[in-house]
This record gives C-alpha cells, sequence and structure tokens, in this order.
C-alpha cells in the first residue's frame, strides 16, 4: 500500500467512524480529493468488507433520523435513498422497521396543525388544498394526508 493510498484509507475509516455513511457519500468525497474509478472502488469495498460501510446500517440509521427529527414522510425518504442508490430492498426494511405507525400519523397531524395556524386561506377548500400540498411537500403519503386532514377539520368542528 502507498502512502497515500494508506493516507486515504485513514481518512475515510475516520469519516465513516464519525457517522453512517454510504458508498455514495463516500464515493463524492473521494471525488473531491480527486479519486476515481479503481482506486476509488477499491477502497469502497475495503471499508464495506471491513464493515465501515453497510448500507443496510446507513438506511436505517438515515430513516431513523430523518423521520424523527426533520419529520419527513416516507416518500422524500425513499427518494432520498434512491439518490444515493441504496437499494430498494434495504430502503423498504428500513421504513418499515424505523417508522412507528402511531408515531409518524401523530407527527403528521401535528405538523398540520401548526401549518393551519399560520396559513391564510379565503375559503376552507383554499386552507385544505395549502395543507394537502404542505404535507406532500414533506414526503408524506395522500390517504394518510387526506385523513390527517379530515380528523383535523372535524376537532375543529367540534370545538365551533
Amino acid at each position: 500500500m502507498t502512502e497515500e493510498t494508506a493516507k486515504l484509507y485513514a481518512w475515510a475509516t475516520a469519516r465513516c467512524a464519525r457517522s453512517e455513511a454510504c458508498r455514495a457519500d463516500i464515493r463524492l468525497a473521494l471525488a473531491r480529493r480527486s479519486v476515481y474509478g479503481e482506486a476509488a472502488d477499491s477502497l469502497l469495498d475495503r471499508l464495506e468488507d471491513e464493515g465501515y460501510i453497510d448500507e443496510a446500517r446507513y438506511a436505517r440509521a438515515f430513516v431513523h433520523d430523518r423521520s424523527r427529527y426533520d419529520r419527513w414522510g416516507r416518500v422524500k425518504i425513499g427518494a432520498a435513498l434512491r439518490q444515493k442508490n441504496i437499494a430498494s430492498s434495504l430502503i423498504n426494511a428500513a421504513l418499515q422497521t424505523e417508522i412507528d405507525e402511531a408515531e409518524y400519523a401523530a407527527t403528521l397531524r401535528a405538523l398540520l396543525a401548526a401549518k393551519r395556524r399560520s396559513v391564510k386561506a379565503d375559503t376552507p377548500e383554499q386552507l385544505r388544498q395549502k395543507l394537502v400540498r404542505f404535507a406532500a411537500s414533506r414526503g408524506f403519503e395522500a390517504d394518510l394526508i387526506f385523513q390527517c386532514i379530515d380528523l383535523l377539520e372535524e376537532t375543529e368542528e367540534d370545538k365551533a
């Protein structure tokens, strides 16, 4: 192993030890360091073999963090992982294991309630459309969006 390869390996292992990374993340970082082709592939393979890169582990951590802290929906999370070339089977498994259904729905209801307080609309239909667009932009599924908006409207009617 050359001195430059050893330095790259040390950098990559330190990077992977700090936080979860996928092949795409490390490949991009290597490209910024002008490392391409066979050299990059060889280093990535070694990192995977030694457990520094584990795309299933990465997908689970990504889903957990984006759903809990960033409050993204499944659609947006899945799209972000597909952009990083994570296998669909790993994405689906991570979405199923890391997202609690009750917490997920509660998150959307809280987001919609907060948004409803701040949005300006002339008609109830216009308000509904703005809430749907907002929730869809956060990556939530249409059926859950409509269920939560209906529940929010029912709650508002009960208060009135």
